[in-house]
């Protein structure tokens, strides 16, 4: 009787280790299917023409934004910043119309106008290699990814796509005294806020003459 019983149970301890067995064996499967179909490149082009779009129109403006900068840093902070994890660099979009002042090579001057306030700020027309528009949402994480390689060349395709549809375009048409409308992105350090040394990356553009 005992003898059967020890049988029973060594029985009962095998099937359960076998059918975990299996069922961890599937987990990985799985994981690593998602893992294959996942890429970066792609993902970087459907977040530029599905998701990032959205924000846009909801974009605060820029004049309002280093208003709110200079006299209550931490509702700038609060409302409109996103940040990644627990580091001080954030990030926030913004809108704005202005004049172009001056062109340099890497960098446009625009006297950005609102009903109430005016305002220089650079745009940025060179080659950029932060993480600003991939991290300006707060919608992309990194739990998203398998991995931080594919974390970080969702970013470097980010940055190729603005410099090819934003920034080339903008340079080759830019002339001093147009209008231009702008979406952009900035980064801000909220230990060291300077609203005179602000450089923006427009990720939309209209000129107007």
């Amino acid at each position: 009787m005992k003898k059967g019983l020890k049988y029973i149970i060594l029985i009962g301890v095998a099937g359960l280790l076998a059918y975990n067995s299996v069922y961890f064996k599937k987990l990985d499967a799985q994981k690593t299917q998602i893992s294959a179909t996942l890429n970066p490149t792609d993902y970087a082009q459907k977040f530029w023409t599905s998701e990032l779009p959205r924000f846009m129109d909801s974009a605060v403006e820029v004049n309002q934004l280093f208003k709110l900068l200079k006299n209550d840093p931490k509702t700038a902070f609060n409302q409109f910043a996103h940040t990644l994890g627990i580091g001080n660099t954030s990030f926030f979009l913004v809108k704005g119309e202005g004049t172009i002042e001056s062109i340099a090579e890497d960098e446009v001057i625009v006297l950005a106008k609102s009903d109430t306030n005016k305002l220089l700020v650079k745009l940025i027309t060179g080659m950029y290699f932060g993480n600003a528009v991939r991290d300006v949402t707060g919608i992309i994480k990194m739990d998203d990814f398998s991995n931080t390689k594919d974390f970080n060349i969702v970013s470097s395709e980010l940055n190729k796509i603005v410099n090819k549809q934003v920034l080339l375009p903008f340079k080759s048409k830019a002339v001093k005294g147009m209008t231009v409308q702008f979406v952009a992105c900035t980064e801000m350090n909220k230990e060291q806020i300077n609203t005179d040394n602000i450089l923006l990356l427009p990720v939309r553009i209209n000129l107007i003459k």
